[in-house]
Parts: C-alpha cells; sequence; structure tokens
C-alpha cells in the first residue's frame, strides 16, 4: 500500500497540463519514456479518480530492492521554490515484486535491455483535510529511486504540477 502511495505522488507530480517532466539523471539504468495521466490538472478532492500508465526502459541491472525519496517544493511569491516537510515518511522502502504489481505478467528481477509498460492504474484520490489555498498550487516533485543495499541510483525523475482543490 506504501508503495502504491508513493508511486501515485510520483505520477501526480506528472499531471501538468503539458505532462512536463524530465529525468534528472540521464546516465541512471532506468529512464522514463512516457507517461499518461487523465484528468490533468489532477483535482485534489475525495472521489476523485485519477487514471495513468507509462512507459519505462532498463538499461543495465537494477537489484531487486529499492528506497524511494521524495521531495516536494512549492512554488511561492516571485517564483521561489519554498520546501515542503514530509508528513510521515519522505522514503519508502520497495521491493521488486511491488514494482511488478504494475506491469503486465513480468517477473523479477527486471531484464535489461528491455522497455516495460505501467498498465493502465486508476486510484480514486483520498480526503486531504488541509485549507484549499495550501493545496492548490504549482509544486515541483522529484522522485529519487535507488538500490537498497548499495545506495545506487536506479532512477531520478522531476515534474512541476499545478493541483487545484
Amino acid at each position: 500500500m506504501v508503495f502504491t502511495q508513493a508511486f501515485l505522488l510520483v505520477i501526480v507530480a506528472y499531471s501538468v497540463d503539458a505532462l512536463k517532466w524530465s529525468n534528472c539523471d540521464g546516465s541512471s539504468p532506468v529512464q522514463i519514456k512516457d507517461i499518461s495521466l487523465s484528468p490533468h490538472p489532477v483535482i485534489l478532492q475525495k472521489g476523485a479518480k485519477v487514471t495513468f500508465s507509462g512507459m519505462f526502459k532498463v538499461q543495465s541491472a537494477v537489484g531487486m530492492n529499492y528506497k524511494i525519496d521524495v521531495k516536494l517544493k512549492r512554488k511561492g511569491w516571485w517564483g521561489t521554490w519554498i520546501p515542503i516537510p514530509c508528513f510521515g515518511k519522505c522514503t519508502h522502502d520497495i521491493g521488486c515484486n511491488q514494482l511488478i504489481a504494475l506491469l503486465e505478467g513480468e517477473r523479477c528481477p527486471l531484464r535489461s535491455p528491455k522497455e516495460y509498460t505501467v498498465r493502465r492504474q486508476e486510484h480514486v484520490l483520498p480526503d486531504v483535510n488541509l485549507p484549499s489555498f495550501l493545496t492548490s498550487g504549482t509544486y515541483k516533485v522529484q522522485a529519487d529511486l535507488r538500490d537498497k543495499a548499495s545506495n545506487k541510483r536506479i532512477s531520478c525523475v522531476e515534474a512541476v504540477v499545478t493541483i487545484t482543490s
């Protein structure tokens, strides 16, 4: 469940009108190739549905156990980015079996070189008990996926997202 929530947070990060996102490390062994998300922008309200799918390419061996570190910043006045502290954990442990649950008919370990398709996922958003002036805005998200044993970067993605509530 924690992995699905962390993955959903990262995917929601791609929900800008033009789906502006980038791999923040072109030398990492996993590169995101495509993200499809609807609706965009995401409307943050209880019961709203978010659907996503995507594609990534594994270019070399990536291990079996990972940790994902998510950093979030909110755009403030005069275009400055203000870091948002984590509520709970910013880093989550993820096993290969949790990752392949998003894929169609795959097994661990992920093979390379190979492209993988993230099957269409639909999630219902939970209730967010924050005032709209805190939830509505422009956010920058960075998700850094690393091998748990060696701390080697597996993938890193950055996105800017506009959320309304």
